[in-house]
């Protein structure tokens, strides 16, 4: 059986689970995906990440996602990369799974995003984002004041507000705190 969308999705909640377990239980629960089920997609995508054999960076997307819904040259930072997107079946329908590839071919990042053409949603006021009502973009829209700040770990995000701290996986909200 092969590594699909529907698995890759399980692989963006497990590091979801560190911050909220409740939602991610929730979602594993809504796609009809067992605990062991949840664990075993974690496993194999560390087992491909790893393997000599398996493809890497955007090849390996590629295999396990089917090619990309759409490629477009986005700046980023100084840069200008190719932005390849892949929508996933299920939990995020407005979202994208982003990766984001620098002129020698490597893959720079890897994130949720808002659909190509889907509209920056209104945001509540900083202190009263709800976990997972967002991606860093959005934020970045609507929150002119927003800086971005070191993280304390790979896949995740944080952005500074006055006062207030967001930190992100996989490019989705999953805490707000006071600074």
């Amino acid at each position: 059986m092969g590594f699909a969308r529907y698995e890759f999705q399980l692989v963006l909640l497990r590091r979801m689970a560190d911050f909220q377990p409740e939602l991610v239980a929730a979602a594993r629960e809504q796609v009809g995906a067992t605990h062991a089920r949840y664990l075993a997609a974690h496993n194999r995508w560390q087992t491909l990440l790893h393997s000599r054999r398996a493809p890497a960076g955007l090849d390996l997307y590629r295999a396990v996602l089917g090619p990309p819904e759409d490629v477009r040259d986005r700046p980023w930072g100084d840069l200008v990369v190719a932005a390849h997107t892949w929508p996933l079946a299920g939990l995020w329908p407005d979202l994208r799974w982003e990766v984001l590839v620098g002129a020698g071919g490597g893959v720079l990042n890897g994130w949720l995003v808002r659909s190509a053409g889907s509209p920056v949603p209104e945001l509540p006021a900083v202190d009263r984002l709800a976990p997972w009502s967002c991606v860093v973009g959005d934020v970045a829209a609507r929150v002119p004041e927003v800086r971005v700040g070191e993280p304390d770990a790979p896949h995740r995000w944080r952005l500074d507000a006055p006062g207030y701290r967001l930190v992100f996986v996989h490019g989705l909200l999953q805490l707000t705190q006071v600074d």
